[in-house]
């Protein structure tokens, strides 16, 4: 599973130049192979312009392209790691990561925030706290807050059937526990894992092209595991009109486009899951 994020980077003298001569009490000196490790809250306290958070994650979709599109759509401005000072394990050996699993939330002088539906909550706060997407965290009404907040969690159950019945880039099918009935039932019409089974609950919950009155952060984490499930079969999304027409909208959106091109904060993404046999000859 993919998760966690340092908030140590290391510095090398190729790339101190882009933060000021001076990060909080400690000097970074421009020598040929000087090191130096800093905090990334100290970095983002001392950059000319400060990014709201740094969204930290592995360069797979997985839970990254979900709380990227949070992050996104939220309007505030906001970084990503940077590949070439990110140190992971560093990370972990100086406890930043609250359970050392990735993604991480990273905040100017503020707790860092572990978990992605957690991290989707502060996001859809934080843009909402300062207008930059107004309900954004649901609290346009109540149930909009109600509705952010379920398919939040389902999108977050759709992961975990993911998790169980289908390979990833890492974990091939017939290994860690992925045997073929769980394939067959992921795919299948009964079962708890089920994936016809989560969309046409979430298709009770459309209403047109959208789950709320606002946009807001819920709906962004769930396209974000939606996509995934389309990219290796579109089979699920059949019998679920309205959910296919919420995700087709926010397919076309400029910063949805970011994400998947690569050329948002978040960078490249691989794709997570793949075909497994269900999928073979499709």
């Amino acid at each position: 599973h993919a998760r966690g994020m340092p908030a140590t980077l290391l510095v090398s003298a190729a790339v101190t130049s882009r933060f000021p001569t001076r990060l909080g009490r400690r000097f970074i000196t421009p020598h040929a192979h000087h090191r130096t490790r800093i905090s990334v809250t100290a970095v983002m306290a001392t950059t000319p312009t400060d990014p709201a958070f740094t969204l930290c994650y592995f360069d797979v979709m997985a839970l990254g392209l979900p709380c990227g599109m949070v992050a996104a759509h939220s309007g505030l401005q906001w970084k990503g790691k940077d590949p070439e000072t990110w140190d992971w394990q560093a990370v972990k050996a100086a406890g930043e990561a609250p359970f050392n699993q990735l993604p991480l939330l990273f905040r100017p002088d503020k707790r860092t925030v572990a978990h992605s539906t957690s991290i989707v909550h502060v996001i859809g706060k934080m843009a909402a706290d300062a207008n930059t997407a107004v309900g954004y965290d649901g609290s346009a009404n109540e149930d909009d807050f109600v509705v952010s907040q379920m398919i939040t969690n389902e999108a977050s159950d759709i992961y975990a059937a993911l998790q169980k019945g289908q390979p990833t880039m890492y974990v091939a099918h017939g290994t860690a526990g992925k045997t073929d009935a769980l394939h067959a039932e992921l795919w299948g019409s009964e079962g708890r894992i089920s994936l016809q089974k989560h969309f046409a609950c979430l298709e009770k919950l459309v209403d047109g092209d959208k789950f709320t009155s606002t946009q807001t952060a819920g709906e962004m984490f769930l396209w974000g595991i939606l996509h995934q499930v389309f990219l290796v079969d579109q089979a699920p999304f059949q019998n679920a009109p309205q959910l296919k027409s919420f995700y087709d909208r926010v397919l076309e959106m400029p910063a949805t486009k970011q994400m998947l091109d690569g050329t948002s904060p978040m960078g490249a993404m691989l794709q997570y899951f793949v075909n497994g046999p269900m999928q073979e000859g499709k």
